[in-house]
């Protein structure tokens, strides 16, 4: 049997995307009902699961799976922000997330939102 964090405490909404979403990538809500990519250090507000058209489905609380840039994040309470490219980043001074697992040879980190 595997571990597996999938769809724990997992709440999702619908939002309308910017094109520049994809499936996978932490999202901010950019005005009403709309969501877009996060730049390099904004803040995480979800993570998109899938697009659907012009809308996305956003988890909003629950666990999710991101990729990574830059330093690893450590497990335990480490402080994530948005990156570059559709992923995250360790950011001193960003909200702290708790993580559960880093895997570093895929660059991805599993995190609580």
């Amino acid at each position: 049997m595997s571990i597996s964090f999938d769809s724990i405490g997992q709440q999702c909404v619908t939002a309308s995307a910017d094109t520049s979403l994809v499936a996978g990538a932490v999202c901010k809500f950019s005005s009403n009902s709309a969501v877009s990519a996060c730049a390099d250090g904004n803040p995480i507000h979800g993570f998109v699961e899938n697009i659907h058209g012009k809308n996305a489905t956003v988890t909003v609380r629950g666990f999710v799976t991101a990729a990574y840039s830059g330093t690893a994040p450590n497990v335990g309470y480490c402080a994530l922000a948005g990156a570059a490219s559709n992923k995250v980043k360790v950011l001193t001074g960003a909200k702290e997330y708790l993580v559960v697992n880093v895997n570093t040879t895929k660059n991805t980190v599993t995190f609580l939102l």
